[in-house]
């Protein structure tokens, strides 16, 4: 297949500077006349992003609510009264949840000659709609589960979890450089005491935008102990 890697190269690394349109989302809600609710989908009054209700209770003897609520993508938590939150409704929903996942981003069509495009918003039907690479045209795609019409086009990466923490970090890699298990061995420790640390491999071909760096280290080949 013919595909522009060099364009394909350069999107990836530098992102896209040259799509001026313009597609800011209204500040779409009910506002509040009644308490919330653990699983609640919600915003800021002042806000945009989506949260989704963990926690509601209420706060001493004078009725009001306090609210813990998280952050889509990040799962960052925040505590609110209650009437500092705007319930989300369908339309707003549909498009806060498309446009996180694809505003920006390269991607490419599942046909048998796949082609590329930029996402730039999500219409009324919640397909995505791309600026086609090449043609410049707007075409929508569905991405309703099972009927994907579109993959995001992603630098290789892989999950690892260190031995010093729980959290899992990405990284960029080579496909068939790692596997799941394997053992790597930084020495470019984050630990606070600096030096080298231990991770283990826990997924491959993440997909992820948040592998922006490369594993700064090397894998550990292992031997089995003879147990006698």
């Amino acid at each position: 297949m013919d595909w522009d890697d060099q364009w394909i190269n350069d999107f990836i690394r530098h992102g896209s500077s040259d799509y001026g349109y313009n597609n800011k989302k209204k500040k779409k809600g009910k506002k509040m006349k009644a308490n919330l609710q653990e699983g609640d989908r919600v915003r800021l009054a002042g806000g945009k992003r989506p949260l989704t209700v963990t926690c509601a209770y209420s706060s001493g003897g004078n009725g009001r609510q306090r609210v813990t609520a998280s952050y889509d993508g990040t799962g960052a938590q925040i505590i609110r009264y209650c009437h500092d939150f705007v319930l989300l409704d369908d339309e707003h929903e549909v498009e806060s949840k498309g446009i996180d996942k694809m505003k920006g981003k390269l991607f490419q069509t599942k046909e048998a000659t796949p082609r590329f495009g930029v996402g730039l918003a999500v219409n009324s039907k919640s397909e995505y709609v791309l600026e086609m690479k090449g043609t410049g045209e707007l075409e929508a795609f569905t991405m309703k589960k099972g009927k994907e019409e579109l993959e995001v086009v992603m630098p290789y990466s892989f999950a690892v979890k260190f031995s010093t923490s729980a959290q899992t970090y990405q990284y960029r890699g080579r496909e068939g450089s790692v596997k799941v298990g394997d053992l790597l061995l930084s020495l470019n420790s984050q630990h606070a005491k600096g030096g080298i640390s231990i991770a283990q491999v826990t997924e491959i071909d993440t997909k992820s935008d948040k592998a922006t760096k490369y594993f700064d280290g090397m894998k550990i080949v292992t031997e089995a102990l003879d147990g006698e």
